[in-house]
């Protein structure tokens, strides 16, 4: 059998490139372009690996997992929701890495016709079937908030970075800044990664555990951060870090420079969104709430 690593890469690469896209977006995570990219470079040269003769046991089950893991891993970094994330791309890379595979096979015959009819059309739909009800179980929350018009595309910019975002229109997100009076984005810090040095990247992964105060006094002056007094059910008064960002656009509608709190823990679980917004977005006539 002649096996073409070149195009056993290229096909593992386009895969793995779309399902951690696919997975970024449900899973309302910034698309790190570098990281992606690199993903999937490392995805393709495995999967190239494995169409091997001598490497057939790398195409087993355990080992496809564990690459899946680390692709997730490197593509994202460390998320509370990572298994989450983790079975949203294993599934994604199958099916596409499956209908990849299918679209060769049927350029390659020659006989489309005679192809499709020889395919097992019960295992086809059981598959799709089990995937869909899966998928549907672990991130409803997201489609039903999609479905209803409730997600939007965010976009957050400070000193000269940006990091892209999907936040919840929640009309009942009523969080505003005691400085200003406007309402206030909720976005959990990991979201924002690409906005942050890699100190402020160091000092806000403790921010969980050790308190905004405390993040902020390691942060220091000259920063931009502070902090924002809120309260919330079972919590009288509480403190979030936040920053004035130099710019958030919602859905492509500038909404100027907006006060951003940090968010300790995950806004969903795992639900699609990063972010919780309580103000207009223009989008006030389309018929959503939340």
């Amino acid at each position: 059998m002649v096996v073409y690593l070149d195009i056993a890469f290229l096909l593992n690469c386009l895969s793995d490139a779309l399902a951690l896209y696919v997975t970024a977006r449900l899973s309302g995570l910034p698309v790190r372009k570098k990281r992606l990219l690199g993903a999937s470079f490392l995805g393709g040269t495995y999967g190239a690996l494995c169409a091997l003769p001598g490497c057939l046991p790398a195409a087993a089950l355990l080992p496809q997992l564990a690459a899946a893991a680390g692709l997730v891993w490197l593509a994202f970094g460390r998320q509370t929701a990572f298994l989450r994330q983790f079975f949203l791309f294993f599934l994604l890379s199958c099916t596409l890495g499956g209908v990849l595979m299918a679209a060769g096979r049927l350029l390659e015959s020659g006989d489309g016709l005679e192809f499709l009819s020889g395919l097992n059309w019960r295992v086809f739909f059981l598959a799709g079937g089990i995937c869909f009800v899966l998928l549907s179980v672990v991130f409803r929350g997201g489609a039903r908030h999609a479905a209803a018009g409730q997600l939007c595309r965010c976009r957050v910019e400070r000193r000269d970075r940006g990091a892209d975002l999907t936040a919840l229109l929640d009309t009942g997100h009523t969080l505003s800044d005691g400085l200003t009076g406007d309402p206030v984005l909720t976005v959990h810090w990991a979201a924002l990664d690409p906005l942050w040095t890699d100190r402020e990247r160091e000092v806000l992964s403790r921010l969980e555990r050790d308190g905004a105060a405390a993040c902020l006094e390691r942060l220091g002056a000259g920063s931009g951060f502070r902090l924002l007094p809120y309260q919330a059910v079972g919590v009288r008064a509480g403190l979030l870090l936040c920053f004035r960002a130099d710019r958030v656009g919602l859905d492509g509608r500038d909404r100027g420079r907006i006060t951003v709190a940090l968010s300790p823990t995950a806004v969903s679980d795992g639900g699609g969104y990063a972010g919780l917004w309580g103000g207009e977005t223009g989008k006030e006539g389309s018929g959503h709430a939340a």
